[in-house]
């Protein structure tokens, strides 16, 4: 269908011209008025052009909207995300002493003993910062490095002191915004290591420390920690029938491979287990040697290598020997009295310990000579080393205790 009044052609049947929207239905009907008709389509085309005009106005005000919000929201998250605000919340709350804070703002090594509550014990003597000032800073790459000047106050006085803090790119914050936090080498002691007695369990500040399988020398139990903050730590040491070492450390920062040594006491009870048992195993030696019975009487009192070896064995004969002292048929006798004794500080050995033991000794040499019995009698003082090892749940001696010499010497 043509339509009379632009030309178009529309569909058969169709009610109103597709380009002009003139209507066919009113066409040819008593009173139409095409002129009437195209003022009422005009008046329609007005509508919707204001109306459009409108949509456009409104999308062009909420675009103008979402933009300025993105700046608003890109500013602000500059602010609360940018490497500045990193470096003021981390001086804020070292000179508030907040420590929590100070971790949440710094960057660390991921480890058991690198925790926010390891860093509040360990700090909890450091200076307080009494004020500070940014005065250079310099970017490199993915980092800014500013130099800050600061005052501490110790509890004793007030100092001014300057150093560079690195600010560095960690990931993204928000998906969108660099995220940044201070690094925290600063705060770090880098290759500490702990030796240990074997078997025993170490706690830093409360917090158990694990450990691996022994590592060091034999007996001894090398403890490796890479990163640890600075600071003061409380050291405990335990080990099943030893006294439990304890200690306080300071740790400076900065400082690279610090090395501890821990030697510990047996408990109590096992102290007097081991003095009673030293004064009952060199009286059944003495007993023995000295009444000239074989090294086999007494081997179960030393540990294996000590027999195998064969040094123990050497030892008591040699003791065996001062029976006779070399004259013919007299017989050496040996009474010990006064025996007391404690453990040694530090062990003659990595997984032993050692006796101290001092008491007094009668000497009585007895001969017969011409049908007459002859004596000659001598005293002094003993002072013995008891070197123990344990074997199993036993401890046993490492070498002899007395000596020739000893017993001579009297």
């Amino acid at each position: 269908m043509i339509c009379p009044q632009c030309g178009k052609n529309n569909l058969p049947g169709a009610r109103f011209c597709s380009n002009c929207r003139y209507s066919f239905e009113d066409y040819g009907q008593p009173g139409f008025d095409p002129w009437q008709q195209n003022w009422y389509q005009e008046e329609d085309y007005g509508r919707k052009e204001k109306k459009n005009t409108g949509l456009k106005i409104l999308i062009g005000v909420e675009a103008v909207f979402l933009v300025l919000l993105a700046g608003i929201f890109w500013y602000a998250g500059r602010r609360l995300t940018g490497p500045e605000q990193t470096l003021e919340k981390y001086w804020e709350a070292r000179s508030e002493g907040r420590w929590e804070q100070v971790y949440a703002c710094s960057d660390f090594p991921s480890s058991d003993l690198l925790t926010a509550q390891m860093l509040v014990d360990a700090s909890r003597n450091q200076g307080t910062v009494v004020s500070w000032e940014e005065t250079d800073c310099r970017e490199e790459e993915d980092r800014w490095i500013y130099t800050v000047e600061y005052q501490l106050d110790d509890g004793t006085e007030t100092q001014w002191y300057e150093t560079e803090v690195t600010v560095l790119s960690v990931g993204r914050k928000w998906g969108i915004f660099q995220n940044w936090k201070v690094s925290g080498d600063r705060f770090l002691v880098r290759d500490c290591t702990f030796y240990l007695p074997s078997g025993s369990q170490m706690y830093l500040n409360g917090e158990k420390v694990e450990m691996e399988e022994d590592n060091g020398e034999e007996g001894t139990l090398a403890v490796e920690i890479p990163w640890i903050f600075e600071g003061d730590y409380q050291l405990r040491v335990t080990k099943e029938g030893m006294e439990t070492y304890q200690t306080n450390l300071t740790l400076d920062g900065g400082q690279e491979n610090y090395q501890y040594e821990v030697m510990m006491r047996p408990a109590r009870q096992l102290e007097a287990e081991l003095v009673e048992k030293s004064g009952a195993a060199l009286q059944l030696i003495l007993q023995n040697a000295l009444g000239g019975n074989d090294f086999d009487a007494v081997s179960s009192l030393f540990a294996q290598e000590a027999v195998e070896s064969g040094e123990a064995a050497e030892e008591y004969n040699a003791i065996r020997a001062v029976r006779s002292d070399g004259r013919g048929e007299g017989v050496t006798f040996l009474e010990i009295y006064n025996l007391e004794g404690q453990i040694a500080a530090q062990p003659a050995e990595a997984e032993g310990l050692c006796m101290k033991m001092q008491g007094n000794a009668k000497k009585r040499y007895t001969a017969e000579f011409m049908g007459r019995l002859h004596q000659e009698i001598s005293e002094g003082a003993l002072r013995l080393d008891f070197e123990y090892v344990q074997e199993g749940d036993q401890w046993k001696l490492v070498r002899m205790p007395v000596t020739e010499e000893d017993i001579r010497s009297i």
